[in-house]
């Protein structure tokens, strides 16, 4: 039983203060918020070229690093066994 009252409890908390920070957001978005939010045309999007991703996109830079320390182990791996 106290375990169910917690959890009420609990829930309750956190169903007010979602409900509390979703009437302060929408009283500080004004209307440039919602000239924002309109749909605009947006340009086709295309993928940077290899090794040259955005400084934010570490992921990216992660991907192109493995593949670039991958294809050098397999030249290096290649010119060691020819003779």
């Amino acid at each position: 039983m106290r375990g169910l009252l917690t959890f009420m409890l609990i829930a309750g908390i956190g169903g007010a203060l979602f409900l509390w920070q979703k009437q302060n957001e929408q009283k500080t978005a004004g209307p440039e918020m919602h000239a924002a939010t309109q749909p605009q045309s947006k340009p086709a999007l295309t993928p940077a070229p290899r090794g040259q991703a955005s400084e934010h996109n570490w992921m990216k830079r992660a991907i192109d690093r493995a593949a670039d320390v991958r294809d050098q182990a397999r030249t290096q791996t290649k010119e060691a066994q020819d003779p």
